[in-house]
């Protein structure tokens, strides 16, 4: 181990070009069966990256746009509905 943000561990390629992530790398990084990966070649490495879903990147990106509650929501929608019913 190089330092607390680089793990280095040895893997093998199987013939049919499947490697298998060690546990304890799955375990810390939350990668499970299905999660998708984004394989990244940078001159002579393989770099590989768990990718999060559309809305996970998108979760929490409008908060607080209209309102600090659901009351303040609910009456941000109901004055949108009345000025386009005008």
């Amino acid at each position: 181990m190089e330092n607390d943000s680089m793990i280095t561990d040895n893997v093998t390629v199987s013939n049919r070009g499947y490697i298998i992530l060690p546990a304890r790398i799955r375990k810390e990084m939350n990668i499970k069966s299905g999660t998708k990966i984004l394989l990244s070649r940078e001159d002579n490495k393989i770099i590989l990256q768990p990718v999060s879903s559309f809305t996970e990147k998108l979760s929490g990106l409008t908060t607080g746009s209209f309102g600090e509650n659901a009351d303040h929501v609910k009456e941000y929608i109901d004055k949108e509905r009345k000025d386009r019913s005008v």
